[in-house]
């Protein structure tokens, strides 16, 4: 998966949150979590064919706040809540507030940026 997707999820997270659109703003937060953390676990050469949603929760937290602990483990519940709130929002009845999408547009920005910062940058300085 290309980390761009996770950026164009995280831009539309934001412009739903402006345009006052706080379901949307919950679901397209938590899929910039959810492709960034599947581009973490392919760039250390973790491969699918289909990534099941708390596959990746387990793998990632599994692999980069346990094993290796470059993410702290203030994160290993991001993702889980954050799909939480997708589910509230995709399929509950009066769905998100403006307070909860905002936290969760909010986490997902730190989640995307902790991962360039730790995971990404570090790959590309290990290469020659």
């Amino acid at each position: 998966m290309d980390l761009e997707r996770a950026h164009g999820s995280l831009r539309a997270a934001r412009l739903c949150l402006q345009q006052r659109l706080f379901d949307s703003a919950a679901n397209r937060a938590y899929f910039a979590t959810f492709q960034a953390a599947i581009c973490a676990l392919e760039g250390e050469g973790i491969k699918r064919d289909e990534w099941a949603h708390k596959g990746v929760h387990s793998d990632f937290v599994q692999l980069f706040v346990r094993r290796r602990k470059i993410v702290p483990a203030s994160f290993v519940g991001t993702l889980p809540s954050l799909m939480q709130l997708r589910h509230i929002a995709d399929y509950q009845q009066p769905g998100v507030s403006q307070r909860q999408a905002e936290r969760a547009v909010r986490l997902a920005q730190e989640f995307v940026e902790l991962l360039i910062k730790e995971v990404f940058d570090a790959t590309e300085t290990k290469r020659p």
